[in-house]
């Protein structure tokens, strides 16, 4: 008789697996570290997985799902063809980064009313970015897989800066945001506020409790007070 998989087992294995990349990396995890977060024997993890590899992959394409994540039919998860890897995260990357109020707001020549403009940019960037905060960490922790560290240097980063940028950039021209020092670095200023309160607060090694919905609004407040004209 087939051993039954306990319930939820692998959506459990997902988790821990996520946490253990970000706090160690890539390469300095072990799939015995893993297995000990988990709490089963590392062969066990041979059975849902091939490789830490296949795992990393897994995790990048489940730990943000709401609710377990479902066992998959074929077991073990083979470890991905060189060069696939980057490819479907980059596939992920360039789907999830769509933003389309940012996008309408890029198409107007200006605001009926800036400042409420800007809180539905600002908003749209912290809900999206919170959404994705596993997979964002992984990346982040994970620059030292091969196929990873150029990626999300191109597309997780520049990408994101670049459209908020050109949106800072349109609205000073007619008037709607103050002028800045340097545009680059305000929509750098602007990705790494809602970063730090969307992703990196969750993994705070001191942190201090607050609401997600507190932090998104006194996150939106203090940059659209930063920028208004």
């Amino acid at each position: 008789m087939a051993r039954r998989i306990p319930e939820n087992r692998f959506d459990e294995l997902v988790r821990a697996a996520t946490e253990v990349f970000i706090a160690r990396g890539y390469r300095l995890t072990q799939m015995s570290d893993i297995a000990e977060a988990v709490g089963v024997a590392k062969g066990t993890l041979y059975g849902y997985v091939e490789s830490k590899e296949a795992l990393l992959w897994v995790c990048l394409l489940g730990a943000d799902q709401a609710g377990p994540i479902p066992l998959p039919e074929r077991l073990p998860i083979p470890t991905p063809p060189p060069g696939q890897m980057g490819l479907r995260v980059k596939d992920a990357l360039n789907a999830e980064q769509a933003q389309p109020i940012l996008s309408e707001a890029l198409e107007r020549d200006r605001a009926a009313d800036p400042v409420e403009e800007m809180g539905k940019v600002f908003g749209e960037l912290f809900d999206l970015v919170f959404a994705n905060r596993h997979r964002i960490k992984l990346l982040d922790r994970c620059l030292d897989h091969p196929e990873l560290a150029n990626l999300w240097q191109t597309h997780g980063r520049e990408q994101p800066r670049r459209a908020i940028a050109r949106y800072i950039e349109q609205r000073i021209a007619v008037g709607q945001i103050r002028p800045v020092p340097s545009i680059r670095l305000a929509a750098r200023i602007v990705i790494e506020t809602v970063a730090t309160w969307a992703v990196h607060i969750h993994w705070d090694r001191a942190p201090e409790v607050f609401e997600l919905q507190e932090m998104r609004t006194n996150a939106i407040d203090f940059l659209v007070r930063a920028l208004r004209a």
